[in-house]
């Protein structure tokens, strides 16, 4: 059975995931993902920026996605092999400093909710907009503090331990934001990790010099043998982009590499001690 998250069509929002979040701390302020398929991410880099797309789920709007920390976005297809290597993914690691208020932030992946992605898991008299949480990247730090406990915490998707017991039953957005969250535990038979990736979106494009941490790409989209690629290493260069590589094999899924990629995110951060 699958479950979509509907939108409210009357109503006030609820609002128990804000009010909570509103009396703790927050957690240090980490950096977003930006995660999408080599191809496309070359295109940013001769753009120099991210640029907003329509989004169906928010009536066409114009945004732009990160999430916060975890590269747990999947791409269209990305359970099927090729050869392509524009097919598989490629990675952003932004600083958000000076990108000022986001347009919204959520406790996960809203596409994936209301597609149905999280199956029955979904209540479905809790609806999306009860999710939001404040504007601001001080909420998402206050939420990880709240639902995690620690950076290090969310990362790995683990909610803090007997977090769901200590909430009323009545509180059915905590409950209910507590059971999607669950999806993306290290413990869970089948995490999937945008089931607690704070999603972050702005209304503006987002450029890369100044605000570009680190990119993430196939060592063979960069070099192959003695052979390299060098305008697209100028453009790194030029804006001033460390990257990192992962080793690309064709007629594999790019699903394979999320996990590799995983790994060089977090120790990015370890490093910068962000986790």
């Amino acid at each position: 059975m699958s479950a979509s998250i509907r939108r409210r069509l009357s109503g006030k929002p609820r609002c128990e995931l804000r009010d909570v979040g509103s009396l703790t701390k927050a957690q240090p302020q980490l950096d977003l993902v930006h995660v999408t398929s080599v191809g496309a991410m070359r295109e940013i880099v001769q753009a120099e920026q991210v640029e907003t797309r329509e989004c169906a789920v928010f009536s066409n709007r114009k945004l732009v996605y990160f999430f916060l920390a975890r590269p747990a976005y999947r791409l269209k297809d990305g359970d099927q092999k090729s050869d392509q290597i524009n097919r598989f993914p490629s990675v952003l690691v932004i600083d958000p400093g000076r990108l000022g208020a986001p347009f919204h932030v959520y406790p996960f992946d809203t596409g994936a909710g209301v597609s149905g992605r999280y199956g029955d898991k979904a209540d479905p008299f809790v609806y999306l907009e009860d999710y939001e949480l404040d504007p601001s990247l001080q909420a998402a730090a206050r939420h990880i503090n709240w639902a995690f406990g620690s950076n290090r915490a969310y990362f790995d998707g683990d909610l803090r331990q007997g977090l769901e017991s200590k909430i009323d039953p009545w509180k059915a957005v905590l409950k209910g934001f507590v059971t999607i969250a669950g999806l993306a535990s290290s413990r869970h038979n089948d995490p999937d990790k945008r089931a607690s990736a704070i999603e972050i979106a702005f209304d503006h494009h987002v450029t890369l010099k100044g605000n570009s941490k680190l990119i993430i790409i196939p060592k063979q989209y960069m070099e192959n043998g003695k052979n390299k690629n060098h305008e697209f290493l100028r453009r790194l260069r030029k804006l001033r982009i460390r990257w990192e590589t992962y080793d690309w094999q064709p007629n594999l899924e790019p699903d394979f590499f999320f996990e590799e990629i995983h790994e060089i995110v977090r120790k990015n951060f370890q490093a910068r001690r962000k986790l």
